[in-house]
């Protein structure tokens, strides 16, 4: 296994940047800066991660943490960070804004988007003998805090919360499965109520079922 942990460059930074304040706006989120501090915690937990096999939040209580694992999309750092960016936002289609609360399907989303967290943090490690990446992103302060939902995931500013019957779309890849069971992992540590925990483990099933 040989581990690379490339640097991104001044621009690379501020690409990425504003790629995820572009997400963040249309959300109605004020943007995040990248903190230095908070990437070099990320890249040791994605380094860990991929070092050792295992894919699991650190469980690190000062920061939010959103995970992508991801194979085959070469070694482009910007490209790589904008696809694990691009999986987490998307799970937007999944999210009920007229029910505001945490979703293992939409646990990155709300993390990306979650409007009173001011800075953020990414580490990206890649195994050039299987070209698998693992990626971490850490924000501050943390969201997905249950009660406080619907004052920090906000709808996009064109399509306003319509009491939308939200579609359970397929789950067509290992990233969004990896996705997934990473959410729900997040759920059980979070504590919410087994009903809660039981139906959002059946709508997993169902969109697998469904591929």
């Amino acid at each position: 296994m040989t581990i690379i942990q490339p640097m991104l460059s001044a621009q690379q930074n501020t690409d990425i940047t504003n790629y995820i304040n572009m997400y963040r706006a249309k959300n109605q989120a004020p943007p995040m800066a990248m903190d230095a501090n908070i990437s070099m915690v990320a890249q040791q937990w994605s380094y860990h991660l991929l070092s050792t096999g295992l894919f699991q939040h650190s469980g690190n209580s000062n920061y939010g943490e959103n995970l992508a694992q991801l194979q085959g999309y070469g070694t482009n750092v910007t490209i790589l960070l904008k696809k694990a960016i691009d999986l987490w936002y998307n799970e937007i289609t999944q999210y009920d804004f007229t029910k505001p609360d945490f979703s293992p399907a939409t646990g990155h989303f709300t993390a990306l988007i979650w409007a009173t967290s001011t800075s953020f943090g990414l580490g990206l490690s890649i195994d050039m003998t299987t070209n698998t990446v693992d990626i971490v992103m850490n924000i501050s302060p943390p969201g997905n805090i249950i009660g406080q939902f619907q004052q920090n995931v906000l709808p996009t500013i064109t399509n306003a919360p319509v009491n939308p019957s939200v579609t359970k779309t397929p789950i067509t890849n290992k990233e969004e499965i990896i996705n997934e069971l990473n959410n729900l992992i997040m759920e059980l540590n979070m504590n919410k109520k087994k009903t809660q925990v039981i139906a959002d483990i059946k709508s997993v099933i169902e969109r697998l079922s469904s591929v």
